[in-house]
């Protein structure tokens, strides 16, 4: 493509053009651009270069080349840079480039080679998560490449964490999960020299990170009289075994005369076998018969092929008029979960006895539990009060009620 000058005719590269602008008294000015997709519906802003014959033109425009660019703005080796406008684009975007360019050398030991070998599927640690984990990882893995790409990993202190914790901190789930995978990127990078130790440990996370409430009786109520029976099912499931939504979606029928439901966890990898609560086997009879092996099947078909299939089915349903006050109340399915912990807490079982039912460590039915020790421990300091209450009452009152 060539453009005609004041100085000649000059051999432009692919996206590169320039404009002149005269002015009634003075000289003409001609300014340099590269825009990508020009005249199109989809053109990029025109960002603007020095000129041809410039020493910088030639680094500017490779750094233009290399560039990518989303809804958002512009990302180079998925860095994401400030706007255009700003004064820090240009510094940004050459250090992202220089940081591109050495990662065509080997060694290269910044937050994007570690983020990138870690969710290589090569890596054992990342192909046996789940997929909803999995998920959720690769979101803020694609965050931390967009913040940090060309930053080493060995630099990050734990303010500097923090600080990117508490910039999420409108919506805590998503911080709070930032924060776990960060911590278990920084832990995988140590013994693989990216850096000496994890600064995340000493974080905080974010209060209101788990968005999820058990199941009220009028949530219950609703699901009984507006959905229909293959979805009940499904959440009597996750209410009776305290199981994930994936580990629901994958059990087993059981056989007639079987008392025992076993499930293997996609997260942990591990095998329970659950005992058939007679109210629970109620439910589990009225399952129309069919050759599928699988307990739950879909609207359409015997089962689901997998639980992204329920999750679109399970939302319609939430998406419906009738279930306005689960939005309103932010009831989720995960709640079932926390049904089942409470119930089994409440009479009487202890930790490792959920944990054994619900696949879930100690320490998660500590913090599943939290509202169920609080009642306890009010109820028996009530006890207490009550049977030493002849001990602290005071005597104004002993006076005024007769007692």
């Amino acid at each position: 493509m060539t453009r005609s000058g004041k100085s000649g005719i000059v051999e432009l590269p692919k996206h590169v053009h320039r404009v002149t602008k005269r002015r009634k008294k003075g000289p003409e000015t001609v300014y340099t651009f590269y825009t990508k997709f020009r005249n199109q519906k989809h053109a990029w802003p025109s960002i603007a270069l020095p000129e041809p014959l410039d020493q910088d033109f030639s680094h500017r425009l490779a750094i233009c080349e290399a560039l990518d660019r989303d809804e958002k703005g512009f990302l180079l080796d998925g860095k994401r840079l400030p706007e255009l406008g700003e004064k820090n684009f240009w510094p940004e975007a050459t250090a992202a480039m220089e940081a591109y360019i050495r990662r065509g050398r080997e060694g290269i030991k910044d937050f994007k080679a570690m983020v990138e070998a870690f969710q290589d599927e090569r890596n054992p640690i990342w192909s046996e998560l789940s997929k909803s984990t999995r998920r959720g990882y690769t979101a803020s893995g694609t965050l931390i490449k967009e913040v940090w790409g060309n930053k080493l990993p060995a630099d990050l202190t734990t303010v500097d964490a923090q600080e990117a914790i508490d910039a999420l901190g409108d919506t805590p789930a998503t911080a709070n999960q930032f924060r776990a995978f960060l911590s278990r990127l920084m832990s995988w990078g140590v013994p693989r020299g990216y850096c000496t130790f994890n600064p995340i440990e000493k974080t905080e996370k974010i209060p209101g990170g788990e968005p999820w409430v058990p199941w009220p009786n009028w949530a219950f109520e609703i699901l009984f009289e507006h959905a229909p029976f293959h979805l009940q099912m499904i959440a009597m499931s996750a209410f009776f075994t305290g199981q994930r939504q994936g580990d629901v979606i994958a059990m087993v029928k059981p056989k007639v005369g079987e008392t025992t439901i076993a499930v293997k966890a996609q997260k942990t990898k591990k095998t329970v076998w659950i005992p058939i609560h007679s109210a629970y086997r109620k439910w589990i009879d009225r399952v129309p018969n069919n050759d599928s092996v699988l307990l739950h099947a879909g609207s359409r078909t015997k089962s689901y092929k997998t639980a992204d299939g329920f999750r679109t089915e399970w939302q319609k349903l939430m998406d419906k008029d009738q279930f306005k006050r689960f939005r309103d109340e932010r009831i989720v399915f995960h709640g079932l979960r926390k049904n089942a912990v409470i119930n089994l807490l409440e009479v009487g079982c202890t930790e490792n006895q959920v944990g054994a039912i619900c696949n879930m460590s100690a320490q998660m039915v500590q913090h599943y539990g939290k509202e169920v020790a609080l009642r306890s421990l009010a109820r028996d300091a009530m006890k207490l009060m009550e049977s030493r209450w002849s001990e602290i009452e005071p005597a104004a009152f002993r006076n005024r009620n007769g007692t």
